[in-house]
């Protein structure tokens, strides 16, 4: 995806979202008992913090011990496993349910059928010691991000919002999209002022080279709901139970993580024990693991079970987007999500 740049900010466009449908036949499975049946579930990227529950449900026993034979694969950007899951190549994604929003508005059969950070997480993150301490004070400041990021599509609204457009200059905030993996890099080093990514994710992955603050853009309306699980609408109606297993492992396992600290600590070491071959860094995850818990509930969730989502607060995602141009204002949400498959 090109940078957007000014006016001529591009939506994600269907071509874009519906390439890896269109390169890959609809995978259906025959039934088979669920003990036994396979479920691939791939997630939004290289092992992190959010991927913690996963991860504890596989090295603790949890899958199995719930009748789940599941194949967990690592991502490379949350609309690729979009792509992969709406083509029947992969059964399950977890990923950034604001990008599901717009593939579903663009035509891609995708549904949340379980939510567990459903409060919006997207922030720019400036140093922590010398960096803006309000979104007004990125003026004159560069800023990078990649192309496909979830911020990708709400930069332009985001930035009307505060008060500044795109552009250099000392009225301005200079976004640059770089690569993901050049990203946080540059902002490491010094070479830009900040970087715009989540809050769970970037400041801990900072910590031990240029501490970070993050700036919330859901402060400023800019917020959907973050990380969930999805499918096709016809796994949702074919394996329906076998989804439902899922979610209850899936509760399961973030109920336990946040309840101590050092289940927390359990969640960082199932991802390092997993994925040995990663180098991973056992703090980083740890912090990222952390600071999933601020973002599992809004005011629409509080009091809900794990994973239910806000029809409300699906509204205003809706509402949101149709400003950024990435969704129709009258679109049904009815068909963005479901809580059919969230115990009680």
């Amino acid at each position: 995806m090109p940078a957007i740049s000014g006016s001529n900010a591009p939506s994600l466009s269907r071509r874009t979202l519906l390439g890896g449908v269109l390169a890959a036949p609809f995978v259906l499975r025959s039934g088979r008992a669920l003990a036994d049946e396979p479920l691939s579930v791939r997630v939004d990227f290289a092992p992190w913090g959010v991927h913690s529950a996963l991860h504890l449900s596989k090295a603790k026993g949890w899958f199995k011990d719930d009748g789940l034979n599941v194949d967990l694969q690592d991502g490379t950007g949350t609309l690729n496993t979009i792509n992969l899951v709406a083509a029947g190549n992969v059964d399950v994604g977890l990923v950034q349910l604001g990008m599901l929003a717009i593939a579903r508005s663009q035509g891609l059969p995708v549904t949340s059928f379980a939510g567990f950070l459903r409060k919006g997480d997207l922030a720019t993150l400036v140093d922590a010691k010398t960096g803006p301490k309000t979104p007004k004070e990125l003026a004159g400041k560069k800023i990078v991000c990649f192309a496909n990021s979830p911020w990708a599509p709400f930069v332009d609204v985001y930035l009307k919002r505060i008060g500044l457009a795109r552009g250099e200059g000392p009225d301005k905030v200079n976004v640059v999209m770089v690569s993901p993996a050049a990203m946080v890099s540059t902002y490491a080093s010094g070479a830009a002022d900040g970087f715009m990514s989540l809050k769970e994710f970037g400041e801990p992955y900072v910590e031990q080279t240029r501490p970070a603050r993050s700036l919330l853009a859901a402060n400023f309306g800019i917020a959907f709901p973050s990380y969930g699980l999805i499918a096709t609408d016809t796994t949702l109606s074919k394996r329906k139970d076998l989804l439902a297993k899922l979610v209850a492992n899936q509760r399961r396992a973030w109920s336990y993580i946040f309840a101590d600290p050092s289940h927390i600590d359990e969640g960082a070491r199932a991802i390092i024990a997993n994925r040995p071959d990663k180098q991973l860094n056992f703090d980083i995850l740890k912090g990222q693991t952390a600071l999933c818990k601020e973002f599992v509930d809004t005011e629409n969730t509080k009091g809900k079970p794990l994973g239910w989502q806000s029809p409300d607060d699906w509204k205003a995602t809706i509402a949101m987007m149709a400003e950024a141009g990435q969704a129709k204002a009258d679109a049904d949400i009815s068909g963005f999500f479901t809580n059919d498959l969230v115990g009680a």
